[in-house]
Parts: structure tokens; sequence; C-alpha cells
């Protein structure tokens, strides 16, 4: 068990406050956040190469600890079987023992092609691979990951984040990963750690986190797109004439929150249990790479997000009128 115990750190202009948590030995844990909320500065701090100002960390200081930057950190004068073996020169290894190790590091992350290429002359994908067998070939027990995957494109990110749940998984070493994009986090970690502006806001299984998130700040970076607020009475918000209901029976002060994949878009009226369900006009509409955005003014806007082939079999236009429908336990409630 990895401990960080109200650790708290003063840097240059930033500062981290109160940080605990605990990472189970073997664990893919991910500390999840927007640029400049603390995450690689806490990655330091586990690699030893900051110190608390307060606090302590615990159950590091007897472990083998690598950690791979975001930038890969690879020495550009050497190439690739040289960077991926420059760590073995100071363990009393044979000449045979140091090839024997290399070649089956490479081989794992197929990369045994590269071995005698230039790193300067290698893609984004194939550094990272390079970065990671420097790292693995030193047989770490923990492995620091700063967003990894942040300068591969669509493609080479996702093989990668491929790569990491097979590593993790036939080497079951702890994985501290950090990042900013929730959709790896949610693909990898057994747990994430919320950080916003140098403080953990919220942690726990990744489908408890981003099914209820803990408070407006977190529900926007999560990608909720629909936030209302106002006051709760007897169940329901009232917006513009329109009464939502929600799981609360009373609140002063609220912010609603309702994911736009949990919402149903129809021609017609929907015979349902849902609470939830308006008439309204279609606004506006944004295909993405694997979905299609609805955007349905009900009085409100509401953000609706479907698949291609539901986008296409409906014929969905602008203007056109729909029903939106969606249960009250969809609807996730905090009071301010």
């Amino acid at each position: 068990m990895i401990r960080l115990v109200n650790v708290s750190k003063n840097f240059r202009d930033f500062q981290l406050v109160n940080i605990s948590l605990e990472i189970k030995s073997g664990e893919y844990f991910i500390i999840l956040g927007p640029s400049g909320a603390g995450k690689t500065l806490i990655l330091e701090l586990l690699a030893g190469l900051l110190q608390p100002d307060e606090g302590r960390i615990e159950g590091l200081s007897t472990r083998k600890v690598a950690l791979i930057y975001q930038d890969y950190m690879l020495f550009p004068h050497l190439n690739v079987q040289e960077n991926i073996g420059y760590g073995l020169r100071f363990r009393k290894l044979s000449l045979d023992e140091r090839l024997a190790k290399l070649k089956a590091i490479a081989r794992e992350l197929q990369i045994e092609h590269l071995l005698h290429r230039q790193v300067t002359t290698l893609s984004g994908g194939e550094k990272q691979r390079v970065a990671i067998a420097r790292a693995l070939i030193l047989q770490p027990e923990v492995l620091l990951l700063d967003e990894p995957t942040a300068a591969l494109d669509y493609g080479a990110r996702r093989q990668v984040q491929q790569l990491f749940a097979r590593l993790h998984r036939k080497y079951r070493r702890t994985f501290i990963h950090v990042t900013h994009d929730f959709e790896e986090a949610l693909a990898l970690g057994e747990r994430i750690a919320l950080l916003f502006k140098g403080r953990i806001i919220q942690q726990g299984e990744p489908q408890d986190v981003f099914r209820r998130p803990a408070n407006r700040e977190v529900a926007d970076f999560l990608g909720y797109k629909n936030v209302f607020s106002g006051r709760i009475e007897n169940h329901r918000l009232e917006l513009n004439g329109l009464a939502i209901f929600t799981p609360v029976a009373r609140a002063a002060r609220a912010h609603l929150a309702i994911r736009s994949n949990e919402i149903i878009i129809s021609r017609r009226r929907i015979q349902s249990s849902a609470r939830n369900s308006f008439r309204g006009r279609i606004k506006e509409i944004y295909p993405h790479l694997n979905t299609v955005e609805v955007v349905v003014d009900v009085g409100v806007e509401l953000a609706v997000d479907i698949t291609p082939q539901s986008y296409q079999e409906m014929g969905l236009a602008e203007g056109d009128q729909v029903f939106v429908t969606f249960k009250t336990t969809s609807v996730r409630v905090f009071e301010y």
C-alpha cells in the first residue's frame, strides 16, 4: 500500500493542499484533472524528486520506482537500443544478460525492428514504446505515468492505452497514471482520484465517480453538457416554465446535471415510467467521431447524444419537432 497522508507542497506559484490517497499494491490508479491541477507535481513527490513541505508519503522508501514523463525524455544522441539498455549499464550483468533482457522487452513492446534507429526519427507512438521499454527493463515495482498519451493522435493513443492495460494485466505492478482525459481514466483505472487546483475533491471507482460527480465543477469537467441551477420544491426544479423532476425533494439552491447519453430522443412521446418527458424543437446538430449531439430547445436547451446510426434512421434535421425523455434517477443534484 502506498499512502499520501496530508501532503502539502508549495512549488513556484502553485500549492498542493492536504493530499491524502491510498493506492493498493498492483493497482492501476488514475489521478484525473485539468491542466495545471498539480498532477505532475504529485508524481514527482512519489518519485522522490521533491519532498513534501507537510505530511508524509509511506510505502515507497524501499521500492523501485520508474517515472515516464509526457515528453518521454529519451536521449537524442543514443539510438533506440542504447536508450532502452541505458539503465542496465549500472547493474552487475554480463553483456549477454543485458542483450537478452533488451531483446525480450523489445519483443514484448513490438519494437525489435526499431532497435538500431535514432530516436529523433521515430513517431510519437514509437517514442512512447521506447520510453516504456526503458522503464520496464529495470523491473520497477511502481510505474509512474505522466500524461502518457497526451501528445499522440487518436489511433496511437488507443494503441498505447491498450498496451498499458495489457502490461498491467501481465505484470501486476502498481501503475499510477495521471491524465486530463476522462475517457482514458474510465478505460484504464481501477480507481481514480479527481484533482482540481491542488486538492483532491473526489475519489472512488471510475463508474461511481462518473455517475455521481461531487459538484458542478466536476460535472462540467466530466462532460455533463446539461447543468442547470435553481430551487427544488416537491421534487421539482422549475426553469422557464419547465418542471424537471429530481430525486431530491427540496433544496434552496442546487445544480442539476444530466448526462447527454442518458436522454432519449424520439419523434413521438414514448410510453415509459420516466417522469421527465418534454416536447421541443431541434436547434442544432453537431456530428462527432462516435456520436451525434442534438441540441433540443424545450424551454431550456438540452444536449442529447445519439449514435450516428440512430441519427440516420430517424432522419433528424434542425427545426424538427421531437420529444426528449429521461428518468428522475438520471438527474444528479448538487446542493450549494
